[in-house]
C-alpha cells in the first residue's frame, strides 16, 4: 500500500509553516517499508537566520504537524542543532516521514542558561568564588548578613547582576522563624511590606532584580506579591521566583502589576556533591535546549558549586547552550 501521496501531504504541511522564514535544504530521501506499507521519508535542513528562536520556530513546526493529523515522534539536541522527527499514523502505529534540522546561525547559541548564586553577604569570598566562573552569573544577596553591602557594591562593579534575596514567609513555621526582621509576611499590610522591601533594597546597593528567600507561603499570595512587586515595578526591576512551591503566583501577579519576571527552572545544589552538581547542570542545559532559556539556582557559600559550573560550563557550552546574564533572559521576549 502507498503511504507517500499522505507522507508528501504532511511534510507539505509542516514545511508551509517556515514560508517567508528560513528555505528548508533537503539532504536525505530514503524509500522505507514496513510490511506492505511504502512511503518517502525526507529529512530537511533548516538554516536559521540570526535571532531566530529555535523554540519558536519548532512551535510552529509542531503547531502545523498537530493541524495535519501528523504526530511529532522526536525532538532531541545534537551538537547546537536541533532535530525534529514528524511521523504518520496508521492502524495504530506513527511511521516517521520527515525530520527536520534546524540549526541556529553562526555564533549563536541554541540555548540560553543563567546561573544564579543565592544565599550570598556571609564571606567576601563568595564573590570570589563567582568570578573564577569567567561566565555571566547572578549573585543573590541577603541583606544584614556581615558582608552584603561591600559584597553587593563589588559584584556590581565586577560586572555581575546582583539581586536582593528577599526573605518571605515559608509554609514551614520553623523555617518562617528564621526569617529575621527583614521579612515579608502575609499578616503584613500593604504599607508595611513596602517598607520591607524598601529597606532590603537600601541594604543591597546596585541590585537590578530581587528574588525570593523561602517564601512557599508568601508567594502563593496575590495581595502580598502585588505589594511586593509594585516596589520591584517603581525600581525598574525584575523578579527571579525560586518556585519554592507549584502553587506559585509570581508569574500571574507580575504580568498584571507589569513586572518582568523569570522562574527556576533547576535547583543545582540541593545535593552539594560535586557530581551531583554536574547531573543537575546537564539537565539544565537540557532543559534550555528543549524551551529556549533556563536558569539554575545553586548557593554562593556552598564549596564546590561555583568550582563545578567552571569545570562543567565547556561541557554544555559544546552541547549548543551559551552563559547569559541573568538581566538579559528577563527582557527576552
Amino acid at each position: 500500500m502507498d503511504l507517500e501521496p499522505e507522507a508528501q501531504r504532511l511534510r507539505a504541511r509542516i514545511l508551509a509553516s517556515l514560508l517567508g522564514g528560513p528555505r528548508p535544504e533537503e539532504i536525505t530521501s530514503e524509500l522505507r517499508t514496513d510490511g506492505r506499507l511504502r512511503w518517502q521519508h525526507r529529512a530537511y535542513r533548516v538554516a536559521l537566520p540570526q535571532g531566530a528562536n529555535v523554540k519558536v520556530v519548532t512551535g510552529k513546526l509542531v503547531q502545523a504537524a498537530e493541524d495535519a493529523d501528523g504526530v511529532l515522534v522526536a525532538s532531541r539536541p545534537e551538537g547546537t542543532a536541533q532535530v525534529l522527527e514528524f511521523g504518520l499514523e496508521h492502524t495504530g502505529r506513527v511511521l516517521p516521514v520527515l525530520r527536520i534540522r534546524l540549526e541556529p546561525a553562526a555564533g549563536q547559541a541554541a540555548a540560553r542558561v543563567a546561573v544564579v548564586l543565592d544565599d550570598a553577604g556571609m564571606h567576601l569570598a563568595e564573590l570570589d568564588r563567582a568570578l573564577a566562573i569567567g561566565r555571566p552569573v547572578a549573585l543573590v544577596v541577603l541583606p544584614g548578613l556581615p558582608h552584603s553591602e561591600e559584597l553587593a557594591r563589588r559584584a556590581a562593579a565586577a560586572g555581575l547582576d546582583v539581586l536582593v534575596h528577599l526573605p518571605m514567609e515559608p509554609d514551614d513555621p520553623h523555617q518562617a522563624g528564621r526569617l529575621g526582621p527583614l521579612a515579608v509576611r502575609v499578616t503584613m499590610t500593604e504599607e508595611e511590606i513596602s517598607e520591607v522591601v524598601q529597606q532590603a533594597l537600601r541594604a543591597v546597593p546596585g541590585a537590578v532584580g530581587v528574588n525570593n528567600h523561602m517564601g512557599s507561603r508568601a508567594t502563593q499570595d496575590p495581595r502580598v506579591l502585588r505589594a511586593v512587586l509594585r516596589v520591584v515595578r517603581e525600581h525598574r526591576l525584575f523578579f527571579l521566583d525560586s518556585r519554592t512551591t507549584p502553587a506559585t503566583a509570581v508569574e500571574q501577579v507580575a504580568r498584571e502589576v507589569g513586572v518582568p519576571s523569570l522562574r527556576r527552572a533547576v535547583f543545582l545544589d540541593n545535593d552539594p556533591s560535586p557530581e551531583a552538581v554536574r547531573l543537575q547542570l546537564r539537565r539544565l542545559a537540557e532543559q534550555a535546549l528543549r524551551d529556549g532559556h533556563a536558569v539554575g539556582i545553586g548557593h554562593a557559600n556552598r564549596p564546590h558549586t561555583a568550582a563545578v559550573v567552571a569545570e562543567t560550563a565547556p561541557e554544555l557550552e559544546r552541547m549548543g547552550v551559551q552563559f547569559v546574564r541573568l538581566r538579559d533572559l528577563a527582557r527576552a521576549p
